[in-house]
């Protein structure tokens, strides 16, 4: 017998149940929540992922505010000259209902990671950005664009280290992370990180798609019954909603942020 391999310690399920009660947070679209089986399970790493004018930094704006409205913090990462100024994001933001400008840099913190970067050339992105979520006390961290921050770390390996050590602490800290990223469906089955990830949610632009229209695709969710069929998403002033569960589509089209 290899006396280097043990069968794990015995323990009670219920009691570990009791200890660890499964949390869902919702995405801020019903139709989305229930594709998902509820919404995302705490301790989740999940991508949002496709091509540019998917729609996937709407998605991920409408989830920070949706959290900010029940109660949570959020902090929202991005790379400062690859994204949106910030007098550019509240511009498009006010379009949305789910916008609240009370929350704006206070309960959704807003913060440029550039300069996490740099450092992180010399440590580790994880060891970077900690401090900032512990004194955002955030249960929902977004970053946008991963791919960006990938392509600018200098080493394959040092990236896909910090990847794996930013799901290993979201699940410690009982968060979510949403990593967005310009990812087509290609890319999620070629690159090693979308493996060890607990979610990922596609999205597809209308000048992809046969009918012309956005539509998204829950490839993965740990954690939840979800469901993998496509389904027809449009963005409106209520957000980005599924088109089922949304017929009258409220509100007028608007641009993709």
């Amino acid at each position: 017998m290899n006396r280097e391999v043990q069968p794990e310690e015995s323990c009670d399920v219920t009691e570990l149940l009791q200890a660890a009660p499964q949390r869902l947070l919702s995405t801020g679209s019903k139709g989305l929540d229930e594709m998902l089986g509820g919404g995302i399970a705490l301790g989740s790493t999940v991508y949002i992922c496709g091509s540019p004018g998917a729609g996937k930094t709407i998605l991920a704006e409408q989830m920070a505010y949706a959290c900010a409205a029940a109660g949570m913090n959020v902090l929202y990462l991005y790379v400062a000259g690859f994204s949106e100024s910030i007098v550019n994001r509240v511009r498009n933001l006010q379009n949305f209902e789910f916008f609240d400008a009370g929350a704006f840099n206070v309960s959704v913190a807003y913060h440029d990671i550039f300069p996490v970067i740099r450092a992180a050339q010399s440590t580790d992105l994880l060891y970077s950005i900690t401090p900032v979520v512990q004194s955002q006390q955030a249960s929902l961290l977004i970053i946008d664009s991963i791919r960006t921050v990938l392509e600018r770390l200098a080493e394959f390996e040092r990236g896909q280290k910090s990847l794996r050590q930013l799901t290993e602490f979201v699940t410690e800290q009982n968060l979510v992370a949403v990593l967005v990223g310009e990812y087509q469906q290609d890319d999620i089955v070629r690159q090693p990180q979308f493996a060890f990830a607990d979610g990922i949610i596609l999205l597809i632009a209308p000048y992809e798609s046969s009918d012309g229209k956005r539509h998204i695709r829950v490839l993965k969710m740990r954690g939840v019954n979800h469901s993998s069929e496509a389904q027809e998403v449009r963005v409106s002033s209520s957000g980005l909603q599924v088109a089922a569960d949304d017929p009258q589509e409220a509100g007028s089209k608007i641009g993709i942020i």
